[in-house]
């Protein structure tokens, strides 16, 4: 498994005239569809809700990206004599909750689900700052700089093959057994700094003092989240092959719609010894045909060592990886499926009370008969 964090990108500016409260936006940057938002992938919008002397003084107001300006929809918004607290997100599926309490923002994504359609899942972000004042007369154009971080899991798959006597097709893939609903509560503290100045050396990660804001703990989950594609072939030569970060026909080819966005959680992996179904330990799927490659080249009369062969034509069949997570909000987890190398796996038949191991290694024992 590879990690990857968010870096930092190019900032937007936005100038207006007089004491107009406007917003300068910068977000981590991401990348799986249109709705992963990056520098160069903005939001349409977003929503943002503030304090002022205590009180609130903005409830959910629509600010809109037109022509490159970030656009109050609600109406124009003057700066008070007090200083404000902002708080901004973007796609909370219904979720958001503002209030005020004891003279304190209380911002929270309340019972977040996300969505089991991975095509559909979109990406949830935030941004909070405070102590903000109205700018003096030579700053009059100055916005209110929101710098969004990313509340979700990003989860790819690529996969490469050791074995040169394997050929192996892959045309899906599936997570299961996960949380899929939790509530979410904004930090007090501002997200200005980028998610790659944020190390956790020594306070841990996520900090709220940081500026992060923190998820519920999460008990172990039964929901499945899978993704279907063309079929990748991964030849025995050692090289990746992406699954679920194709092109596929978008901007720049870096938005792909089979990339997940999941709630960070911890999971413990499933206990093989326990059998494979959904009320048991996290584990991938994998949709896939494996052949025995008895020559230099891959050819049809190659032997089958996994699929489906029930209606007499093979078909790609699936077999699961016991795998535990650990995942973080903000953060790119790239996981690449090995073949070549262990047992490839498991069946995942439920009824098992032992699974087999999808690929057993040839060994030999060597006697030689004595000179008679």
């Amino acid at each position: 498994m590879l990690l990857v964090s968010c870096s930092k990108e190019e900032v937007i500016d936005v100038n207006h005239d007089g004491d107009e409260i406007t917003f300068d936006v910068v977000t981590n940057s991401a990348t799986r569809a249109a709705d992963v938002y990056c520098n160069i992938n903005m939001p349409k919008g977003f929503y943002v809700s503030a304090i002022s002397d205590g009180q609130t003084y903005i409830d959910k107001d629509q600010i809109a990206n037109e022509d490159g300006s970030w656009v109050n929809k609600s109406g124009v918004r003057y700066w008070p004599a007090t200083p404000v607290d902002f708080y901004a997100y973007y796609n909370d599926n219904g979720s958001y909750q503002w209030s005020v309490a004891e003279g304190k923002a209380v911002a929270k994504f309340v019972n977040f689900e996300v969505n089991d359609d991975v095509a559909a899942q979109q990406d949830l972000i935030y941004a909070v700052k405070t102590n903000q004042s109205k700018p003096g007369e030579d700053a009059a154009n100055t916005p209110v700089a929101l710098n969004f971080r990313h509340a979700l899991s990003q989860i790819v798959f690529q996969a490469k093959n050791t074995n040169a006597n394997l050929y192996v097709e892959i045309s899906g893939v599936k997570v299961v057994n996960v949380g899929n609903t939790n509530t979410f509560t904004f930090p007090s503290a501002n997200t200005d700094n980028n998610i790659e100045d944020h190390t956790g050396a020594t306070t841990g990660y996520p900090s709220e003092a940081q500026g992060w804001g923190t998820w519920e703990p999460l008990a172990a989950g039964t929901a499945v989240y899978g993704v279907t594609f063309p079929a990748a072939a991964v030849k025995g030569d050692s090289q990746i092959v992406a699954l679920t970060t194709t092109d596929d026909g978008a901007k720049d080819g870096e938005f792909n719609s089979n990339t997940m966005l999941l709630l960070p959680q911890t999971t413990t992996a499933v206990d093989i010894d326990k059998q494979f179904g959904t009320d048991g330990g996290s584990y991938f799927l994998v949709n896939c045909i494996i052949k025995n490659v008895s020559g230099e080249q891959v050819s049809d009369d190659d032997v089958y060592l996994w699929g489906d062969n029930s209606t007499g034509a093979w078909q790609p069949k699936e077999l699961a990886i016991p795998v535990a997570f650990s995942w973080e909000q903000g953060k790119k987890y790239i996981y690449t499926l090995v073949f070549g190398e262990g047992n490839g796996g498991y069946d995942p038949d439920p009824d098992d009370p032992k699974p087999d191991p999808v690929l057993v290694p040839i060994t030999f024992t060597v006697s030689v008969d004595d000179f008679v």
